[in-house]
């Protein structure tokens, strides 16, 4: 893959460190941005939302799910325009609406308002903030891509444990609307100037390549770089049963991980605990998503994916069934520990596996895709435990399906078959 030097880029040239180590701040910082339309904070507000409007739990639950469906179907467009326009532009852009879009959320009147309001922020902050920001770092690193992931899960993770009992106090002592409006101001400030005066898109595009390696020019071609890189089309990676395989895989966390986090109050209360042990447990598990996320870091340069994939599906399995039995605090501790783990190496995962896969000329392409796939599953998950509670008298049906089917892609993805680009016939 041959890439052509742009002219020369002060910021970067001056930079001590390599320039790589600058753009994975500024997605740290867009990943935190992305809280707000995360489903661990609007699970916070999801009360107000049922008792100011008067409304069921399975409605605001469809809802959800409907607005998250809706705005996972933009995701393989902004995926195609990040190939196009970069990281620096995309996330300047997405910044400003997704600042907006929180800040009108105060205006919130009805379900009509709320649905767009679930469309907004999850798929601004929950798929096109995060797709940039994780899409930067597989950019800019490829021996140490799980490595530089799991340093940005690391943080994130803690960042969580804080950032949801801050925002339980706030909503404690403010007006819900007043928070939304604070969030969105939050946001505009931090993710606009970063994106725009620090972002940059390829290292090949100023003189660099991934992990700062040696660069190799092409002979004759000053102002081009030739790094040997395979990469796979949408179409070429669509083709291999790995991607529908992992695809599966990442619905799940997805799915039962999103309607455990928002129903999270609901289903602690079932047990007999209250809201405070639900954050703290929440807190807890941030913790151990943050060691787990940092020892997979390594495990994913290393090991075959299928077998990450194996290990977090395990650990989703027995979250699905803890949450049905986890009534003494040694259970507590032992759920916050696996669905930990879950959280932890998805985000590892994800960030690196597709384009170690499919190379990271298409990756935009390839992840708005993938994303689209766990964005459904998000708005999938919720409504099914909001069902579930209404009409089978608890969440006990919805946890039992989550277990099943967490089997059933551990199986599938032990039996994937690695990726292999078919050669041309020579006649």
């Amino acid at each position: 893959m041959a890439i052509n030097v742009k002219a020369p880029s002060n910021l970067v040239n001056r930079s001590p460190i390599f320039y790589g180590w600058v753009v994975w701040f500024v997605a740290l910082v867009g990943s935190i941005a992305t809280s707000p339309g995360q489903s661990f904070s609007v699970s916070l507000f999801f009360d107000f939302f049922i008792e100011d409007f008067g409304l069921d739990r399975t409605t605001v639950s469809s809802l959800y799910g409907a607005g998250t469906f809706i705005a996972s179907l933009t995701l393989t467009w902004v995926g195609r325009k990040l190939d196009l326009l970069g990281n620096r532009r995309m996330g300047v852009i997405i910044g400003m609406l997704f600042g907006l879009v929180l800040t009108l959320c105060s205006l919130i009147t009805g379900p009509f308002t709320l649905l767009l309001a679930f469309i907004g922020i999850r798929g601004l902050g929950q798929g096109s903030l995060s797709l940039v920001s994780s899409t930067a770092i597989a950019n800019w690193f490829m021996l140490k891509r799980g490595r530089m992931m799991a340093f940005l899960s690391l943080i994130f993770a803690l960042f969580q444990g804080v950032y949801v009992n801050v925002l339980r106090i706030l909503l404690e002592t403010m007006d819900w609307r007043q928070v939304f409006i604070l969030l969105g101001i939050g946001v505009g400030i931090v993710v606009i100037p970063l994106f725009g005066f620090l972002m940059r898109n390829r290292p090949e595009e100023y003189g660099l390549l991934p992990d700062n390696m040696q660069v190799k020019k092409k002979k004759n071609e000053e102002n081009t770089v030739e790094f040997d890189e395979e990469s796979w089309t949408l179409s070429e990676a669509m083709r291999t049963p790995m991607l529908w395989i992992f695809m599966f895989a990442k619905i799940m966390p997805s799915a039962w991980g999103t309607g455990l986090i928002l129903h999270q109050i609901s289903i602690f209360a079932e047990l007999n605990h209250s809201a405070q042990t639900a954050t703290e447990t929440y807190a807890l598990m941030a913790l151990f998503s943050a060691g787990s996320a940092l020892l997979f870091g390594y495990l994913v340069d290393t090991f075959k994916p299928k077998y990450i994939v194996a290990i977090q599906m395990a650990a989703m399995l027995v979250a699905n069934i803890l949450g049905i039995y986890m009534t003494e605090t040694w259970l507590l501790i032992v759920y916050a520990i696996s669905f930990g783990l879950v959280m932890g190496v998805g985000g590892v995962f994800d960030g690196a596996v597709w384009a170690n896969l499919f190379g990271r000329q298409y990756q935009g392409s390839i992840r708005g895709f993938v994303f689209t796939a766990g964005v459904i599953g998000s708005a999938i998950g919720p409504a099914i435990f909001g069902l579930s509670f209404d009409y089978a008298g608890g969440y006990a049906f919805a946890l039992w399906m989550g277990a099943f089917l967490c089997g059933l892609a551990i199986i599938l993805s032990l039996l994937a078959p690695e990726p292999r680009k078919k050669k041309p016939t020579v006649v």
